[in-house]
């Protein structure tokens, strides 16, 4: 059996290279937004992706001072599509 540093050529990956979980994606959109790491990785672990995927998507479309709180409520409650965001 081979090991792994036979198969895959060793070499440091930047930053940029390194592929992130469709779970480590969502917080780290969430995060940017200003939404607390734990708070992120709570909101991901405990909502559908679906659910968090859609309020990311609607927050351009939403009034908000403070992006990270109205993500965080929107979220929790499951706040409908804001007047303005498109259909699809």
């Amino acid at each position: 059996m081979k090991r792994v540093g036979e198969i895959l050529p060793e070499r440091d990956a930047s930053p940029d290279e390194v592929q992130l979980s469709e779970r480590d994606q969502l917080v780290l959109e969430l995060v940017e937004q200003g939404v607390g790491l734990r708070k992120a990785e709570s909101l991901v672990d405990s909502f559908p992706w679906k659910k968090v995927r859609r309020q990311l998507k609607w927050l351009p479309y939403r009034s908000a001072r403070r992006p990270a709180s109205l993500l965080i409520a929107s979220i929790e409650r499951d706040y409908g599509a804001p007047a303005y965001a498109p259909k699809k």
